[in-house]
């Protein structure tokens, strides 16, 4: 009985925190647009595709690997894989791609909403033809959780650990993931569904520090640029003030 109400108070959990994550995460990438270099619609595209498509393979190998094995097994099995799987291809583009570091961040986080996208529309799709209206509107409602956890990872990435940011954005997800899957292999939630209810929590309250780390780096680059701008101008004679130039006498 215990493990039933945890379970039904975890979902509660997730729609509200996932209500509050994706006005504050869509208040931050709108705030981040304007000072972050231009990043493709393209480019998104093509990396959301191919990081879901990684991901789609990769977790198909551990349904086959674990295809003669228990319920138990293979559910546990996604529930650990899952995390590291699709964390790791959602944070590809960071690695693989050209640009700055601060391009590279903000195709990353694009590429990760791009993925919770992809994912929201296939997967609600399905539930709602199979009768599961109520996931289908769960997928949509929770798809910020993916640039959240991407937007962790990058933090620590800019920091100078990128195995750390991984680990932990790894570890967020799979603690989103357990408490429903879990479930499903009839193993007691309880403690899986109160300690996945602190990461949530966890997760909302990193948001602000993730995403503040790219816009200080990113306003302090632009003020840089800026810097060296008047100085170069104020060699030639143009005295530059605001953005207006005004030649020396």
């Amino acid at each position: 009985m215990l493990g039933v109400i945890s379970l039904v108070g975890y979902v509660i959990a997730v729609i509200v925190v996932g209500i509050k994550l994706y006005f504050k995460t869509d208040g931050w990438m709108t705030k981040v647009d304007r000072i972050t270099p231009f990043v493709e619609t393209s480019t998104v595209v093509k990396y959301a595709f191919l990081a879901f498509i990684l991901a789609l393979f990769l977790e198909g190998v551990i349904l086959y690997l674990f295809r003669f094995e228990s319920m138990t097994a293979m559910l546990l099995a996604l529930v650990i894989g899952v995390g590291l799987i699709e964390e790791g291809a959602k944070l590809l583009p960071y690695f693989s791609s050209k640009g700055t570091e601060l391009y590279r961040w903000h195709l990353t986080v694009k590429v990760a909403l791009a993925f919770a996208v992809i994912e929201a529309v296939l997967y609600g799709v399905i539930l709602f033809f199979t009768g599961n209206i109520l996931g289908a509107l769960l997928r949509v409602i929770v798809v910020m959780f993916h640039v959240a956890f991407t937007a962790i990872a990058l933090g620590d990435v800019l920091m100078g650990d990128p195995l750390l940011g991984y680990m932990k954005a790894s570890a967020l997800h799979s603690l989103y993931d357990a408490p429903v899957l879990l479930a499903f292999a009839g193993i007691p939630v309880l403690v899986v569904a109160i300690v996945s209810t602190v990461a949530l929590i966890y997760t909302y309250s990193s948001v602000d520090d993730a995403f503040g780390r790219a816009y200080s780096r990113a306003k302090r680059e632009l003020e840089e640029r800026k810097r060296k701008a008047q100085e170069f101008w104020k060699e030639r004679g143009v005295e530059v003030i605001g953005s207006d130039l005004t030649s020396s006498p």
